[in-house]
């Protein structure tokens, strides 16, 4: 099937099947942001085969006026969750929004959202004999917060998770994919650990373990290096290289057990690796993340093909940002996790990492703005009548005459910062419209008017 997809999607080439094929590459980034596939062509392809769904990597927290169609420069998650083109697959490990910077200010979880009305929640974290209230002066670590709610305790990771299932769209957890798999991916693991030790290179360890953790819920960049057979972490050490990985997969589990994790926080070490970025974006393809509801077992050969919904950090808008996935330091790190894995074991295979910018569906506008929706239908056939790589200065020369043409709501959605509204401004739901012309763009010309429109409203 992988072969066959990207042949359809005219990838073969810049996805170096051949390399893949054959094992001379492990890891090859296709971003669909720097190529001529249609966005009709990708969302008919993910509509004939029912044993494909891209994940939308989404954070934890509020998710309301998102599957309201309220939110603003969150509307693209609507568009590609609510419309079937992918799934939402929550990510808990961020930081709540506080002072400092570092927080997750898009979805705020360590506040509830609704109809564009902020509550800010009481946070309480461990402080080595009990929970305690925090203020907002730093950022803490979403798995190891508890909320105050009617005067009770609830971990904020169950407090979101509960509201979220009430919404209606097919959530699953990144942790719990790990967690299902939690022998094999503790076995990979500690091979990666294992073998950073032995090369004695102190970014193998960043690649793997990128932050630590402590029960407080201040979370910061680590200090990770061998100790004979052992690991230190920050001055804490773990005694082999299966001990710390397991210890990992405890992080992990707290999203899941939350519950659980926390009558456990006063034995735990006092500090706690978390896992890196890199290693977790090599695991969405190997467990099969692009096919949530395939039977166990299925693998495919002889790579692995991944289709992916990344948004700003992930994917960025081509040309004036290309997101952090295709860079070529992550790109290095990316192959030197999946070199030795694909080498040791029989569950990992070479990936084609294919990435669809989801920011493409900003140009989409609400269904209570009827008047974008035909600006827009104007503004993209102006794009596709100039050629595929024309579209960002087309669309900057198209804005310069027809940008206040456009409704305030749609113009918010490209302001750089901005996440979920919480401005207390009454929106009535809506759902996402597709201008006329909207699928027959190219990815690349999407992405271009999309960048168009940072530039000029960011």
């Amino acid at each position: 099937m992988s072969t066959h997809l990207l042949d359809r999607l005219g990838l073969r080439e810049a996805a170096g099947a051949d390399a893949l094929t054959t094992g001379r590459k492990t890891f090859v980034p296709v971003h669909l942001g720097n190529h001529d596939v249609t966005i009709a062509t990708v969302l008919d392809e993910i509509a004939a085969d029912p044993t494909l769904l891209p994940p939308r990597t989404g954070h934890l927290g509020n998710w309301e006026d998102i599957a309201a169609g309220r939110s603003g420069p969150m509307d693209f998650n609507t568009a590609i969750c609510g419309g079937g083109h992918g799934y939402p697959l929550i990510y808990g490990f961020t930081r709540t929004e506080a002072d400092m910077e570092g927080g997750d200010e898009a979805y705020q979880p360590g506040s509830l959202i609704e109809g564009g009305k902020r509550h800010t929640l009481a946070l309480h974290s461990w402080d080595g004999t009990g929970f305690v209230r925090r203020d907002r002066s730093r950022a803490l670590f979403c798995p190891l917060v508890q909320a105050e709610v009617d005067g009770e305790l609830h971990p904020l990771v169950d407090l979101h998770w509960q509201r979220m299932q009430d919404l209606g769209y097919p959530f699953k957890q990144w942790a719990a994919a790990l967690t299902d798999h939690a022998a094999l991916v503790t076995d990979m693991l500690t091979l990666l650990l294992e073998q950073a030790a032995a090369q004695g290179r102190n970014q193998a360890f960043a690649e793997l373990i990128s932050q630590a953790v402590r029960l407080d819920g201040e979370v910061a960049r680590c200090d990770l290096r061998p100790d004979n057979a052992g690991y230190l972490l920050d001055g804490h050490r773990y005694p082999s290289a299966r001990a710390l990985a397991e210890t990992v997969l405890l992080t992990v589990r707290a999203l899941v057990e939350p519950a659980e994790f926390f009558t456990r926080l006063p034995e735990l070490p006092p500090v706690l690796p978390v896992m890196s970025l890199q290693l977790t974006n090599v695991l969405f393809a190997l467990l099969d993340m692009h096919h949530p509801d395939a039977p166990p077992g299925t693998r495919e050969s002889p790579f692995i093909t991944h289709l992916h919904w990344g948004a700003r950090a992930m994917a960025g808008c081509p040309p004036r940002r290309g997101g952090y996935l295709s860079r070529r330091s992550t790109v290095r790190s990316l192959r030197a996790l999946t070199d030795p894995l694909t080498a040791h074991f029989d569950e990992a295979a070479p990936m084609a990492f294919v990435l669809l910018p989801a920011q493409a569906f900003m140009l989409c506008p609400p269904s209570t703005s009827p008047d974008d929706t035909e600006i827009l239908a104007g503004l993209f056939a102006t794009v596709r009548a100039a050629g595929p790589s024309a579209a960002y200065e087309t669309t900057l020369g198209w804005l310069d005459g027809n940008g206040e043409r456009l409704s305030g709501y749609l113009r918010s959605r490209f302001r750089s910062g901005s996440g979920v509204p919480a401005d207390g401004t009454p929106r009535e739901p809506a759902v996402p419209v597709e201008p006329e012309g909207f699928r027959e763009l190219s990815f690349r010309q999407a992405c271009g008017a999309v960048a168009a429109f940072e530039e000029v409203l960011g």
